[in-house]
C-alpha cells in the first residue's frame, strides 16, 4: 500500500491552477498551439471588473512578456511588452473592434500593428516586438 502525501504536499497542485489561469485568462499571456514557447503569443486578456487590476511579467526564452491593465470606470488601460524576436496576435470580435484603441486612435488606423486575418468573428491583429499602451471601452 502506497502512504498518501501530506495536504502540504499536494497544495502545489492549486497554485498551479491558479497561475495558470492568471497568466493565461487575466492576463491574457497564453500560446499558439502551432506555435509554442511564446515566440508568437496569443493575446486576450479578460478584463475584469472584480479584479480591478493586474500587472504580470513572465520570462520567456525571448525575454520578459509584460501584462498590466487597470479598470477606471468603464475604460481598462492595458499596457503591453513583447520581447524581441517575438510577435503576438491579439484577436479582436467584431462587436468589440471599436473598444481598442492604441495611442488613442482606433487599431485599424495605426502603424504599429496590422490585420493579419479575419476568423470566427474576430479580427487577429499582429503586434511586433515592443511597448504598447492601449485603452479598451468596456461593456
Amino acid at each position: 500500500m502506497i502512504a498518501e502525501a501530506p495536504a502540504a504536499s499536494r497544495l502545489w497542485m492549486c497554485g498551479a491552477g491558479v497561475a495558470d489561469w492568471i497568466y493565461r485568462y487575466a492576463a491574457g499571456i497564453d500560446t499558439l498551439p502551432d506555435d509554442p514557447g511564446f515566440h508568437t503569443i496569443l493575446l486576450h486578456p479578460d478584463f475584469d471588473r472584480r479584479l480591478g487590476s493586474l500587472d504580470f511579467s513572465y520570462k520567456s526564452v525571448y525575454g520578459t512578456i509584460h501584462s498590466a491593465w487597470t479598470i477606471s470606470g468603464d475604460l481598462v488601460a492595458w499596457n503591453l511588452t513583447i520581447p524581441p524576436n517575438a510577435r503576438g496576435e491579439l484577436p479582436v470580435s467584431a462587436d468589440q473592434i471599436g473598444s481598442f484603441k492604441l495611442i488613442g486612435r482606433p487599431l485599424a488606423q495605426s502603424a504599429r500593428i496590422h490585420s493579419l486575418r479575419q476568423a470566427d468573428g474576430n479580427v487577429w491583429y499582429e503586434v511586433p516586438a515592443g511597448t504598447y499602451a492601449f485603452t479598451v471601452t468596456l461593456r
